[in-house]
């Protein structure tokens, strides 16, 4: 149910970027070029480094390339992981970006098996060490691996059904061993559970009624998602009913075209990445602002 009310604002309007001017970063191939693919920016959004000795990675992709960006909050090294979906790879970082220490996945070579993926979208990261790869578009499945990035089991198969998938886009893992997998074309996220069994997770739950969902951030007694039909954030409980929606504003200078990516850092700022007008935004609470109506940091069993 939408509430009136906003409980944030922009701080930053990315003046000069793609979007502040009305292109599609997306949709306008004819002018993209693959040169900073990778960069760190610091809380204001100034360049720190740039990342270019890894351009070649996402050179030649006639696809978005890289998906996402995460990094487990259990790795005491802090790596980056990088997933490209155009190449059906993924690639793992120091987190200075010096090293690439590890490429999962044959490029260009889409496949089904424990080594190959067919259009990656996320990963996620459980409290014992194993990995979970949403693969992702092609797939619909999402993997589990080792610590060390070896396959152990998969979950999940196309379909309409319990616990099936018609394009997993997202996935994050809350309390209780939950794992929650967004199907971003049937319009639900999945919800599963850990047993004692490293290969095997239970299916649990669907929640239903959202329109081409994007991202997710599990919080301690809830999530928040993005959706693109409407445009908006929601906020729902662990048993599947809708708290609370933000609407997001298309219209330029501060607006989107798609939430496609979400972040909080430990300041409680909110960071949404909008990969149409080619941007990131972020958000800052406002003084007094209700606690039940801001995401929190993503949920971590430390």
């Amino acid at each position: 149910m939408a509430k009136p009310g906003c409980q944030i604002h922009c701080r930053r309007g990315s003046p000069g970027t793609q979007g502040s001017i009305g292109i599609n970063a997306l949709n306008d191939t004819a002018r993209r070029v693959w040169r900073n693919c990778l960069y760190t920016v610091d809380g204001n959004g100034q360049v720190k480094e740039r990342w270019t000795q890894w351009d070649s990675l996402c050179d030649g992709s006639s696809g978005p390339g890289p998906h996402r960006v995460r990094i487990s909050p259990y790795d005491p090294e802090r790596r980056v992981w990088v997933i490209n979906e155009t190449f059906n790879q993924i690639y793992v970082f120091s987190n200075d970006g010096k090293k690439l220490l590890q490429t999962l996945g044959e490029k260009n070579v889409p496949g089904k098996d424990g080594t190959h993926f067919a259009k990656p979208q996320d990963v996620a990261f459980l409290p014992d060490g194993r990995i979970l790869i949403a693969d992702g578009l092609d797939n619909h499945r999402v993997m589990i691996m080792d610590k060390d990035a070896k396959y152990i089991s998969e979950f999940g198969s196309f379909g309409k059904g319990p616990g099936q998938f018609n394009g997993v886009h997202a996935v994050a893992v809350g309390p209780g061993g939950r794992i929650f997998a967004l199907d971003r074309s049937g319009g639900r996220i999945n919800v599963f559970k850990t047993t004692p069994d490293p290969a095997k997770v239970d299916f649990v739950e669907t929640y239903e009624g959202f329109g081409l969902p994007l991202d997710l951030i599990v919080n301690n007694d809830s999530l928040w998602l993005t959706a693109l039909n409407p445009l908006r954030f929601t906020k729902v409980d662990f048993k599947g009913n809708h708290l609370y929606t933000w609407m997001v504003p298309r219209e330029l200078p501060d607006g989107y075209l798609e939430v496609h990516t979400i972040t909080v850092d430990s300041n409680g700022n909110l960071y949404g990445g909008d990969n149409q007008y080619g941007r990131t935004q972020k958000f800052v609470p406002k003084p007094g602002a209700d606690p039940a109506l801001l995401i929190g940091q993503p949920w971590s069993g430390k």
